[in-house]
């Protein structure tokens, strides 16, 4: 697994990729459902499969008076990823 914290930082090779896209805080069936359907599709067009989620969390920026609640940390989250 790699993990990429700025697009400018995507290889070429790493281009192209199916990608699940969400905060996956938890990590519970609804988002194991969306990465299925990514590595599926991943498969089907022979591309690499990527996620991405977000840090800090986007409440951050859309409702900072409502502070953020957290499942897990950011490095309990890339380890269940």
């Amino acid at each position: 697994m790699k993990i990429i914290r700025d697009y400018i930082y995507v290889e070429p090779e790493d281009r192209g990729a199916s990608v699940a896209v969400g905060n996956f805080d938890g990590v519970h069936l609804g988002h194991q459902s969306v990465i299925d359907l990514a590595r599926q599709t991943a498969e089907a067009i022979s591309a690499p499969l990527g996620i991405l989620t977000f840090e800090p969390h986007p409440r951050s920026y859309f409702a900072p008076q409502s502070p953020a609640f957290r499942l897990m940390s950011s490095e309990a989250r890339a380890t269940r990823l």
